[in-house]
């Protein structure tokens, strides 16, 4: 039988809520092999969004360190966090108790807004079941709720290997897709070797 989005969705967020209660804030807890890793991956978004003053939001938030990063990078914005995972939410609360995180599926729920920039860092890899077909409704999801700018980062295939149950997204036929949304697209596949961004810009 095939799994449902809800399901899915429930199995991403206890997948996580495991890895916080197992690792705690450590970056196993995010999978992340590394914090050099998650840098990266900020790096390349803050290279192409400059939030300052700006409705950000950032779906699969996890602990909520891209607010903290963008924060340090370019000073004062408008932030809400929305995860799957109950622990994330809880963990990210306690850490940055004036943040506004909140336990929420972008595809079944209004995460309200409007946003200028929305940001969705690694989201897709435990997609499951119809992998490139939930990626493509996400991606026009987070364009919809954008009233300026999307980015976002995925497992590539463009890869000597991949790890198993893991989804890998074909960058090039990401790209055609986010070409249907917007003509204005950037493709970055030059910070990590496994790794891409993709940003969308609204005409």
């Amino acid at each position: 039988m095939t799994e449902s989005w809800a399901d899915a969705a429930r199995r991403i967020g206890h997948y996580f809520d495991d890895h916080l209660s197992r690792h705690g804030q450590a970056p196993a807890a995010l999978d992340y092999g590394s914090w050099a890793s998650q840098q990266a991956r900020f790096e390349v978004i803050a290279s192409a969004l400059n939030v300052a003053g700006k409705r950000v939001l950032d779906v699969g938030c996890g602990l909520a360190h891209l607010q903290a990063f963008l924060a340090g990078r370019f000073g004062a914005f408008s932030y809400t966090g929305v995860d799957l995972s109950a622990g994330m939410v809880e963990a990210a609360r306690r850490r940055q108790p004036s943040l506004d995180v909140r336990l929420l599926d972008i595809l079944a729920d209004d995460p309200g807004g409007p946003y200028d920039l929305v940001v969705a860092n690694g989201i897709f890899y435990l997609l499951g079941d119809d992998a490139p077909g939930r990626m493509q409704r996400l991606v026009s999801r987070l364009y919809h709720l954008s009233a300026k700018a999307v980015a976002f980062t995925s497992l590539s295939t463009w890869v000597d290997s991949m790890a198993p149950g893991e989804f890998h997204a074909d960058p090039a036929a990401t790209l055609a897709f986010c070409r249907t949304l917007t003509p204005r697209v950037v493709l970055r596949h030059d910070y990590l070797p496994h790794d891409f961004a993709v940003f969308l810009y609204r005409p």
